[in-house]
């Protein structure tokens, strides 16, 4: 989950930001990078042969604006909901690396019930999102 480490330079020892990351919301998972990853893996065995077993949503907000943290986990229920993984994992994080406030919702695609959530037309259905939020 890179979402959740420092961004870096091009020289691996060379950090630009440091602590960018917060953590608005975990859904049926918890813990650090290493304990989320080893968590939707686990989910994932319900569905072995999934090539994309990982939805990753990234929403930008304008630079004028600056949600609260209640307020951005409600925009992140609300994607869950509309996108149809609000009974799945996932993880929204919020990013304090630009001048501009952005969230990134990671999903595991596959349910604890088996189900498989579709990834069709994301970036249209991320753009009519945005539009209805």
């Amino acid at each position: 989950m890179y979402c959740l480490n420092d961004k870096r330079k091009q020289y691996p020892d060379e950090v630009i930001f440091k602590n960018r990351a917060e953590i608005i919301a975990f859904n049926q998972c918890n813990g650090n990078a290493l304990e989320l990853i080893r968590q939707f893996n686990q989910v994932r065995g319900l569905n072995p042969n999934l090539s994309k077993p990982v939805l990753h949503i990234s929403l930008s907000f304008a630079p004028e604006e600056h949600l609260s943290k209640d307020k951005l986990m409600e925009v992140a229920e609300q994607c869950a909901k509309d996108f149809g993984f609000q009974n799945n994992q996932y993880v929204s994080v919020l990013h304090k690396d630009t001048g501009h406030q952005h969230m990134h919702i990671i999903a595991n695609r596959i349910g604890f019930d088996k189900k498989t959530v579709s990834d069709s037309n994301s970036y249209k259905r991320v753009a009519s999102f945005c539009r209805a939020m």
